[in-house]
Formats: C-alpha cells, structure tokens, sequence
C-alpha cells in the first residue's frame, strides 16, 4: 500500500538542496604583531570577490606560537581581514567529509600576511609526523634521517619517523637552499623523536634578511 504524504515528504527531502556541514578550523601563527591577533571573514562570491549585501562577518583568532581553539566555518571561499594587516588575504576550505583544516599565518615584512590552509587530519598528520611546509619564494632540500626531499615554492611534505628508531631518540635534519646552482645548508640540527607527537614545521624568508628560517610547534593528538 502507498502512503501519500510519506511519498510527498521523501520528494520533498530529495528536492532539497544539499547542505554543506561545517568544518573545524583552528590557526598557528609563529609571528604575530600581538601576542593575539583578530580577522574578520566574510564568504566570497564564486564568480566575483564581493561581499553579498546580507551576508554575516565571522570572526577568527590566531594566537602567537600556540594553536587557537576550533571555530566551525562552512566549506567555501573567505575573505580575511585585520586590523594588524595591511591588506586582507583570501584562502578556500574544500568541502569533504569529515575534514578539518589548521590555517598556517604568515606575517611578511611589508605588513601583509599569507594563510595557508593545511588539511588537520591525524590520518595524514598522526603522532611521530612532521608536517613540513616551503613557504619561501625558492627551492630547498630536506633530509629527515634517511628521507630526502626537495620542495619547491609553497609545497609540503610529510616526514615520517625513522624505522628503527634511532638509540638516542634523535633524528638528524639538514636544510639546503639553491645558491648559483649549488646546494647551500642554512640548517643543520637534530629534532627529538616523541611517537606520542605530531608538529607543523614552517620554513618561511626571514622578514629582514630573506634567507629562510625554521619554525615548529608540537602536539599530542586527541
């Protein structure tokens, strides 16, 4: 037997428009003008970056050298902006299940900033994961113990720890950038080994010298 107002509801369920769940966000910044710094975000058109005349401003916080509690954001196209800024920066949040994103700040010299959304996954980044990211303008090569890598301008790499580990609980790190055709190190250290820890590491021009630096920040997955 048919029911005709079940059959008119479940039409009318699947004539709906899908809606897009919102996704966790949180942000990592290592320099800041303020120890806590403010954005505002507002979505921008697919077609056009304006701001519809109805729509809301979310705001965000980014703390310095510490990961910002989540925010729930919808999936699309933002416009930031903030007072410590000099201009507003736009990124994307893709749409996917289940996804969550960190938003890496980068404060330049000239009183802009860059944000790179970076996927938050402990399926990607899981503990003993280093999640590397060449935010500089060049070429470089990364050896993390035995894994070598070359990353060009703004591409990532995810460096896995060692197996066996080493005795000392140390795993050594070396960092070239391109020099006249020539691989030039302007880093060379040992990083401790912690299989209960995961950590974004940022390479990013130094705002007065240019030459790249090395940042990170660690964390124990829930």
């Amino acid at each position: 037997m048919r029911h005709p107002i079940l059959l008119s509801i479940l039409a009318s369920v699947l004539a709906m428009p899908s809606v897009s769940m919102a996704i966790p966000v949180r942000t990592l910044a290592f320099d800041l003008p303020a120890t806590e710094v403010g954005f505002d975000l507002i979505t921008l058109d697919k077609t056009k970056d304006t701001k519809p005349d109805n729509e809301k401003t979310l705001h965000l916080d980014a703390h310095m050298n510490r990961f910002s509690p989540a925010v729930s954001l919808p999936p699309g196209r933002y416009q930031a902006t903030s007072k410590s800024f000099k201009s507003t920066e736009a990124f994307t949040l893709p749409d996917g299940e289940g996804v969550r994103y960190l938003l890496l700040i980068l404060p330049k010299g000239d009183g802009t900033c860059l944000i790179f959304p970076i996927p938050d996954a402990v399926t990607k980044i899981g503990p003993g994961t280093r999640f590397l990211l060449n935010a500089t303008r060049e070429e470089i090569a990364v050896r993390f113990g035995t894994q070598k890598s070359t990353l060009k301008p703004g591409h990532s790499e995810y460096l896995h720890p060692p197996h066996p580990a080493p005795a000392d609980q140390r795993i050594e790190v070396e960092m070239a950038r391109r020099e006249d055709n020539a691989w030039v190190p302007f880093n060379s250290t040992y990083w401790p080994l912690d299989p209960r820890a995961r950590s974004f590491v940022l390479v990013y021009p130094d705002p007065v010298t240019g030459l790249p630096r090395t940042k990170n920040l660690s964390e124990v997955p829930q």
